[in-house]
C-alpha cells in the first residue's frame, strides 16, 4: 500500500541557523529561565498542543489522512536570550521515552544538528492517530528532552495530542496510493495474472472491498463500513483476530519486510479512519 500525502513521520531534520523567531518567538520548555536556552520549541504557542486530523491551522499539511504533523520545531544553542549565558551543548539532546516512535524520530532530527553551534530542526512533527481493532482514538505524545551543557541541564516536556477528525480520508487522494505501494503487487493484489483478490492495483476498490464477504471467512466483509472490528481487511493489516490463521498483511511484517514495504502507523490509522467514518466512495 502507498504512502499517505502526509509526512506519517517526522520530517528528518536538516540544520538551520537560528532565525530572527527565536528566541522571539520560541518557546522554552525547561524550568528554569537560566537554563531554557540550551533547548526551546518553535513554531507552536506552548509545549502542550492539540490538533484534530488535517486541521489546517495545526495539521501541516491540512489532509485527513491517519496523522497530525505539527509545524514544531525544536532549537539549540537560542541566542540573544538576555536570561541565560549558558551556549555550547555538551552533546545531543536526550529523548524520552524510547519506545515512541515520535520520540525515536525526534531524537534522529536532534542528532542531525552540531551540539555546539545554534541551530533548529526543520519544522513538521508527525503524531499518527492510534489505531485498534476498535477504531482510530486520539494519541497523546509526551515527549521529554534534555540538554546538558557541562554540569548545566534544560530537561523540556512536549505534549502533542492528534485527534480523529469527522470527516474520512480521501479514498482516491489517500488510500489509493496506499494500497497501490504496498498491495498491489506481482502475486499479491495487483491485476496481473497470478495476483490474487482482492483487486487494489487498478479499477474501483471501493466494489472490490466493501461490503465483499471475506473468501476465508465469510462472516466478515472485507470492510463492513462504518464497522473496524467487523472488517477482515482491519484486522489483516492490524494483524489481529485473524481466526482462519492467514497471515498478516503486507505478508511478511513486521519482520521481514515486503517489496511494496510495510504500512506505517499512519497508513494503517487512515485506513482504519476511513473504515470508521463510513468507508465512503470519494
Amino acid at each position: 500500500m502507498g504512502r499517505t500525502p502526509a509526512a506519517v513521520m517526522l520530517v528528518l531534520a536538516l540544520v538551520r541557523s537560528a532565525s530572527a523567531e527565536c528566541p522571539a518567538e520560541c518557546v522554552g520548555g525547561g524550568t528554569s529561565p537560566a537554563t531554557d536556552c540550551l533547548l526551546e520549541f518553535s513554531g507552536v504557542p506552548t509545549t502542550d498542543e492539540a490538533c484534530s486530523d488535517g486541521n489546517p491551522s495545526c495539521d501541516m499539511d491540512g489532509v485527513v489522512n491517519g496523522v497530525c504533523t505539527f509545524p514544531v520545531s525544536v532549537c539549540i544553542n537560542v541566542v540573544g536570550d538576555s536570561r541565560c549565558s549558558v551556549h555550547g551543548l555538551s552533546g545531543v539532546p536526550v529523548v524520552r521515552p524510547t519506545r515512541s516512535t515520535v520520540a525515536r524520530e525526534l531524537a534522529t532530527a536532534l542528532a542531525s544538528l552540531d551540539p555546539t553551534q545554534a541551530g533548529c530542526t526543520t519544522p513538521g512533527l508527525a503524531v499518527p492517530l492510534t489505531a485498534s481493532l476498535t477504531g482510530v482514538s486520539q494519541t497523546v505524545a509526551r515527549i521529554t528532552i534534555t540538554a546538558s551543557a557541562g554540569r548545566k541541564r534544560d530537561r523540556n516536556k512536549l505534549r502533542l495530542t492528534c485527534r480523529p477528525s469527522p470527516l474520512a480520508p480521501s479514498l482516491a487522494g489517500v488510500l489509493d496510493p496506499i494500497f497501490q505501494t504496498r498491495c498491489a503487487l506481482p502475486a499479491c493484489h495487483g491485476s496481473a495474472p497470478g495476483s490474487v483478490g482482492p483487486a487494489l492495483a487498478a479499477g474501483d476498490v471501493h466494489a472490490e472491498l466493501v461490503g465483499v464477504p471475506a473468501m476465508n471467512v465469510p462472516s466478515l466483509m472485507l470492510v463492513r463500513a462504518g464497522s473496524v472490528a467487523q472488517s477482515y481487511l482491519a484486522r489483516k493489516i492490524l494483524g489481529k483476530k485473524i481466526t482462519d490463521r492467514t497471515p498478516r498483511m503486507p505478508q511478511g511484517c513486521p519482520k521481514v519486510v515486503p517489496a511494496g514495504g510495510c504500512l506505517t502507523d499512519g497508513e494503517i490509522a487512515a485506513i482504519l479512519a476511513w473504515i470508521q467514518t463510513g468507508a465512503p466512495a470519494n
